[in-house]
């Protein structure tokens, strides 16, 4: 069983990965050849030679469908039970909500005879508690919702070109495989969610953008920087918008810390600062030949340059999307813990141009070998790291090219040489 799971995951990663790649052709001189094929193709499922009938609809219903269909296939078989020794990340997932509601800790919780310490902060728990009612189906039920409104958002948030970049997303390995091969995916997913959410938001309310921003990044903390960094680009009350999206951060996260206190504060804070488990960029290099000391003085160094890179960030950049995925990227460089599900982050960058979604796709292809292949099967079962360290070296190099053609891009933009990526959707959501 365990090796037809893994063919089918390596069938729908080769097919999703190719047909991605296909809709990145298509936009191109390259592509010119593909391109009278995909017009039959399309002429045949829609009468129509272009994307101008394509929903978000049909997309999220087939989505819909592939995730439901991973998730009761894992609930039924019983993947996602207990199996001593160890833990099951959904059952913690669940039992944290359930304790919510019992007025009990919500971020320590029993777990398959053990014990689990969760990471995800207060709005994470309350849709957790929301979903609990409904046990494991629930829980599924409500965080494959936060995953799969990305395909709307993205769409809402996509402007003129919202066809091709919903289609781009939903095609994307980082979206669908991603959020319904573990519930890390899933609840990881309310980052890109929330980016695309406050991207549009923005364009009605800057500081309704930048509160319900600063809100939802308590799930994730991580995730405030690149609500904060974008607010830099509001024509008005930018200074304003990003005092409210802190204040509303600070505010939540503080009650939290007056319930919890530190119980609170050492799984969702300071744990994710210091952790070590293995990493997709360069410091996956250091981790494994044990070079990246544990200390204060690190993660310091990695505060100061993350805060230095959303000030710069703030300041700089005119453009909403460039804003939000410049903090992304560099976030990704910058993080010791640069895990497969973190990837999922990134998805608004294709909302930044033809240019960043090549980058971005060359991404999520060498992200999921280094994951899926060199860390899964080389490394850990069969002990060879020297593929995961040369993916490292590659992942890094390719998240480093996009962070500096971002930057390039918005620099040409700001000197009238070409025109900025779009920021809001346009006033007519069909």
């Amino acid at each position: 069983m365990v090796e037809w799971f893994n063919a089918v995951t390596w069938g729908v990663f080769a097919a999703l990965s190719a047909v991605n790649l296909l809709v990145l052709l298509y936009r191109t001189p390259w592509g010119a050849r593909l391109r009278p094929a995909v017009l039959r193709a399309l002429h045949r499922l829609s009468g129509r030679d272009d994307l101008r009938w394509l929903d978000w609809q049909p997309l999220l219903v087939a989505a819909a469908i592939a995730f439901a269909g991973v998730s009761a296939y894992g609930i039924l078989s019983g993947q996602y039970g207990c199996h001593p020794p160890g833990v099951s990340d959904p059952i913690g997932v669940l039992n944290s909500g359930k304790a919510f509601w019992a007025g009990l800790d919500p971020f320590k919780v029993s777990d398959c005879g053990g014990h689990l310490e969760i990471p995800y902060g207060f709005a994470a728990v309350l849709l957790s508690a929301i979903g609990s009612f409904g046990g494991l189906p629930g829980i599924y039920l409500v965080w494959g919702a936060v995953a799969l409104s990305i395909l709307p958002l993205a769409w809402l948030a996509g402007g003129d070109d919202r066809q091709y970049v919903t289609v781009f997303v939903a095609t994307s390995v980082l979206l669908i495989p991603l959020v319904s091969s573990q519930i890390d995916g899933a609840t990881n997913a309310i980052v890109p969610a929330t980016v695309l959410l406050s991207l549009y938001l923005a364009g009605r309310s800057e500081l309704l953008a930048a509160m319900v921003g600063g809100f939802l990044s308590t799930a994730r903390f991580p995730n405030l920087l690149p609500v904060l960094g974008q607010t830099g680009s509001f024509p008005r009350r930018r200074y304003l918008s990003f005092a409210a999206g802190l204040l509303v951060f600070a505010a939540v996260t503080g009650v939290s810390y007056a319930r919890w206190g530190d119980d609170f504060l050492g799984p969702v804070f300071l744990q994710q600062l210091g952790r070590r488990s293995f990493s997709l960029n360069f410091y996956g290099i250091l981790l494994f030949q044990n070079w990246l000391p544990s200390s204060v003085v690190v993660e310091g160094v990695q505060v100061v340059a993350t805060v230095a890179l959303v000030l710069a960030v703030f300041f700089w950049v005119r453009s909403q999307v460039r804003a939000a995925s410049i903090v992304l990227v560099g976030f990704t460089l910058l993080t010791p813990f640069l895990s497969f599900n973190i990837l999922v982050w990134l998805l608004p960058v294709a909302l930044a141009g033809a240019r960043a979604r090549w980058w971005l796709w060359s991404v999520a292809f060498v992200g999921s070998l280094n994951y899926d292949l060199a860390l899964n099967v080389w490394a850990w079962d069969d002990g060879i790291t020297w593929p995961s360290m040369v993916f490292d070296v590659v992942l890094t190099g390719l998240l480093l090219a996009l962070f500096v053609d971002l930057w390039r891009e918005e620099r040409a933009a700001r000197r009238g040489t070409q025109p900025p990526a779009p920021d809001r959707s346009a006033s007519s959501t069909s």
